[in-house]
């Protein structure tokens, strides 16, 4: 009689070290509630994929490094579909050195850590949570990275072989690349965005550094940007005497007019 007292005591004490095992564990690590707001937030993101600006307007302003305004501009750009929707019909008006600045790190398509085809990404909940827009949002960070040729659409696509935000020799994340994203609490559906990037280039092109903050237009089953803000640095390398020149510029974007493409799909072959 003793020794099975002594016996379910001991089986006891064993099952309360693994309950409580379990539960320390659970409370350090992610909530579930957590990664079950971010998997609605990814839904609705494969949702609203789809959906494309038809009108992109376009703000610029450059200053010369020391905050002396040197020149300003607007553009506009109309997308539409071509070919039963598989081209996009793109069409530009403004100075060329708006486009060409942009088109080093993007073709205006906002993308997210949601992507399906993005070479890796991972997310952490801050715990924080804050009101945007008038909507309580909880507050999470990611990082990521992806193939050089994945943010500019191409229905023939095909990769660079460059990674951004990967260091190889490492096989990890090497941090150009990181973000915060405000998700709708109730819905999950993405609110803001702020992602920060570094593009080393030490040709005559230069490098940029860039923060790009996104408002997202949201009716809780889709979600598409509404307003882009992006604050950049261009760093040229000039002259025999390896002088530095400094562009610090300013790009808010408005989209709207969203269209629905069926056949629009980033970092894929569209057949």
């Amino acid at each position: 009689m003793i020794r099975r007292t002594q016996f379910v005591t001991s089986a006891l004490i064993l099952l309360l070290v693994v309950v409580t095992g379990t539960i320390s564990a659970s409370a350090i690590g992610e909530r579930p509630s957590s990664s079950a707001l971010w998997e609605k937030a990814d839904d609705i993101a494969d949702r609203s994929e789809q959906y494309l600006p038809g009108i992109r307007r376009i703000s610029y302003q450059e200053t010369d490094g020391k905050g002396v305004g040197v020149y300003a501009d607007q553009a506009v750009v109309l997308i539409e579909g071509s070919h039963h929707d598989r081209y996009l019909q793109v069409r530009e008006f403004g100075d060329t050195k708006i486009f060409d600045l942009m088109s080093r790190y993007t073709d205006g398509l906002v993308l997210t850590p949601f992507s399906d085809n993005v070479y890796d990404m991972d997310y952490a909940y801050t715990g924080v949570t804050e009101k945007v827009l008038d909507t309580t949002t909880e507050v999470y960070t990611f990082t990521m990275a992806y193939d050089e040729s994945l943010p500019y659409y191409d229905p023939n696509y095909r990769e660079s072989g460059t990674l951004l935000g990967w260091d190889e020799d490492e096989d990890d994340f090497d941090g150009t690349i990181e973000g915060t994203i405000w998700l709708d609490k109730v819905s999950g559906a993405p609110i803001k965005m702020v992602t920060m990037q570094y593009l080393e280039n030490n040709s005559p092109m230069g490098s940029l550094t860039l923060e790009q903050t996104v408002y997202f237009d949201s009716n809780r089953a889709i979600s598409t940007p509404a307003k882009i803000s992006t604050k950049g640095t261009l760093t040229v390398q000039a002259g025999r005497r390896g002088q530095i020149a400094v562009t610090d510029f300013t790009i808010i974007e408005e989209q709207d007019a969203f269209w629905y493409n069926s056949k629009f799909a980033r970092g894929e072959i569209v057949n």
